[in-house]
């Protein structure tokens, strides 16, 4: 083999040096004007996102809130209105009870009287009855007196007094 052909194969120390000094250069140059932009670039791209994500978490915790908020009203709202439903059925039954209880007292006193009217009626009546059963008697013996009493005469007083009570009535 000759010389020229272990050269290709060999080692050079030197060129090794030199490509390893210009690999460190370009990874500095590399790292100061590439890697540290893109790493702030990376970073704030980052944050972008964690604060999309915790704006979306915001949102959502802040949305349940309101929901939860929504079903706590809402349910306030079905016992408001089941109250108002059942003051007004106690109330709409108060005034119907009470209404009942005016009806039965106007009823009652409106039956007291007309029994008080009968009552009354009634007295008066007999009290006509009397009067006319009085002046008859009343005629009967001033008749009887008038004149001397026979059977006969009796017995046509008493048709006369029947008759009378008759037309009177």
């Amino acid at each position: 083999m000759s010389m020229q052909s272990l050269e290709i194969i060999s080692v050079n120390f030197w060129q090794s040096l030199i490509s390893l000094c210009n690999l460190l250069i370009i990874f500095l140059i590399m790292k100061k004007f590439l890697f540290k932009p893109v790493q702030a670039m990376m970073k704030t791209r980052r944050e972008q996102v964690d604060k999309i994500y915790s704006d979306a978490d915001e949102s959502r915790e802040s949305a349940n809130q309101m929901k939860q908020e929504y079903e706590q009203k809402m349910a306030s709202a079905r016992q408001e209105a089941d109250s108002l439903i059942k003051s007004a059925t106690q109330t709409a039954q108060r005034k119907s009870d009470q209404i009942v209880a005016e009806a039965n007292s106007q009823a009652s006193h409106v039956k007291q009287k007309a029994e008080e009217e009968i009552a009354q009626q009634k007295k008066q009546m007999l009290q006509d009855v009397r009067s006319e059963i009085s002046e008859l008697a009343v005629d009967i013996a001033s008749k009887v007196v008038e004149r001397e009493i026979n059977q006969k005469d009796y017995d046509g007083f008493v048709d006369e007094f029947i008759q009378n009570v008759g037309e009177r009535q």
